[in-house]
């Protein structure tokens, strides 16, 4: 193929020096889970790994995140962000929040890399971009991430985007994880 799939112009996007941030829609997917790749690049104007899989450590949640979308489209942005090299129009990850801010103004990052684009810091440029866009929300006065102790790639990602240790908490699949946040320089929100 020698065509380069155009930009999507219907997802929410942020954009780095590098990378392409599209924000998943219902569409998209669907598409992902049913492994349609000529109708996933389409929507995201993205080329995917042969064979089409979901980014690392979204499998399992993408069905709940399309269903919410569906039911409150306005929760664009808060769930996964595909994350695309511009140069290529290679998907190199994903990025995203575990939904809107809670009572207190926080919200969960995660990111992940495809084990193949791993050390790029294609995980620091995304992730650094959705804290940026995050806290630039209405009522966001936080961005944490919830990181086992012994994933020291992505501790390494939430310390060089700012993140700072705040304690450990509990979480039922994992056990004691390190909690790191970084705060809204208007933290009043």
């Amino acid at each position: 193929m020698t065509s380069t799939p155009s930009t999507p112009s219907s997802l929410t996007q942020i954009e780095t020096a590098r990378l392409q941030l599209l924000s998943l829609s219902a569409a998209a997917i669907d598409a992902l889970l049913a492994g349609d790749a000529p109708r996933l690049g389409r929507i995201t104007g993205a080329r995917f790994p042969t064979p089409l899989r979901p980014p690392p450590l979204t499998e399992d949640v993408l069905p709940l995140v399309r269903d919410r979308l569906r039911a409150d489209p306005s929760q664009d942005g808060w769930w996964t962000w595909l994350v695309v090299r511009k140069d290529s129009r290679q998907a190199v990850g994903s990025a995203g929040f575990g939904g809107g801010p809670d009572g207190e103004g926080a919200v969960m990052i995660g990111y992940a890399t495809y084990p193949d684009v791993e050390g790029n810091g294609f995980a620091t440029e995304a992730a650094r971009a959705l804290i940026a866009w995050a806290l630039d929300q209405p009522g966001v006065a936080r961005v944490c991430a919830s990181l086992p102790p012994d994933n020291h790639p992505a501790i390494r990602v939430a310390e060089k985007v700012g993140m700072r240790l705040m304690g450990t908490v509990w979480e039922e699949d994992l056990d004691e994880v390190l909690l790191y946040g970084i705060e809204s320089v208007n933290s009043e929100q």
